[in-house]
């Protein structure tokens, strides 16, 4: 009986080589870090709407504005505070953090001037 000689054949090129895969729809977070940046410009803009619907309220209304004007201008200022955290997060957590994060940034983003604009009291 005779044993069958070992390969001397490389190994496939699917064998994992513990390299990084040049993946292009791999996520990315450079992308997730620019899409943290840009919050900050928009963090501008919804400031300056917020200030409009909360004036607009106070001289149209009674004089003072309702309870949520509070609640909104807590929601604008935990925005920027998100957009570090998902700009400054370490890898180790990964990619779905710093994604959530992001999500929860443009969250707090929308709800400051919403939360203004409803609070018609």
């Amino acid at each position: 009986m005779s044993t069958p000689a070992p390969s001397t054949s490389p190994a496939p090129a699917s064998a994992p080589t513990g390299l990084p895969e040049s993946d292009p729809f791999a996520p990315s977070k450079a992308a997730l870090r620019v899409f943290a940046v840009l919050g900050f410009p928009l963090l501008a803009v919804a400031w300056v709407l917020f200030a409009i619907i909360v004036l607009h309220q106070a001289y149209s209304g009674d004089g003072a504005s309702g309870p949520l004007a509070g609640a909104a201008q807590v929601a604008l200022m935990l925005s920027p505070v998100a957009g570090l955290a998902s700009f400054c997060i370490p890898d180790a957590p990964g990619h779905r953090a710093r994604r959530t994060t992001i999500w929860i940034q443009y969250g707090l983003l929308v709800a400051g001037p919403v939360l203004a604009a409803v609070d018609f009291s």
